[in-house]
């Protein structure tokens, strides 16, 4: 199912990107990784531009998962996921065991995070599936990791994503939004 909600993507909307430290992962959402891990990170080339890799961890990403649909300013990150995950359950892929689902709030947003141990080719990995919302977008990022992660490890490096994301991003190579551009130029 996962492969299916990155396949929703439209054609060419995004497609691997070079070793930047701002990577766009919708129209409305960065990852500012300047300074870090992920501002060197592997795309996959086979797939549609959505998944990238880091060492053992896989960083997938859509904004069009599985009761995206709901577009409204009513609903919740939680209710919207709970939507989510029904949907997951529906088509037999929901995940063996959730460990932990809570709200976090991040420097762009808040999101809705599911720690949880998954089954994908009958490979169990450890996973935090996080709704976020940042600004007024919500998008749909799944890092993976081996199944022999503790959860203390996924609970910190998904905390360490969700920190990277932004609305903007006016320079590819350092990270500064739109009104920081214009700062440093005045």
């Amino acid at each position: 199912m996962r492969a299916f909600c990155l396949g929703m993507l439209t054609a060419g909307a995004l497609l691997p990107q070079a070793a930047l430290a701002c990577h766009q992962l919708s129209q409305a959402v960065w990852m500012c990784a300047a300074g870090t891990p992920w501002a060197a990170v592997r795309w996959d080339t086979a797939g549609d531009g959505t998944t990238m890799i880091l060492n053992d961890y896989v960083l997938s990403f859509s904004e069009n998962f599985p009761g995206a649909e709901i577009r409204d300013d009513l609903t919740t990150l939680q209710e919207q996921f709970v939507t989510y995950a029904e949907l997951m359950e529906a088509d037999d892929a929901a995940p063996i065991e959730v460990t932990r689902q809570e709200i976090v709030e991040f420097t762009a947003g808040e999101a809705f995070r599911s720690l949880q141990l998954d089954r994908y080719d009958d490979i169990d990995t450890v996973s935090a599936v996080m709704l976020a919302e940042v600004g007024t977008a919500r998008i749909m990022l799944y890092l993976d990791g081996p199944q022999t992660l503790d959860w203390p490890e996924i609970d910190s490096a998904s905390r360490g994503v969700l920190d990277l994301l932004r609305e903007s991003c006016a320079d590819a190579q350092t990270c500064l939004s739109a009104t920081e551009a214009r700062v440093v130029t005045e």
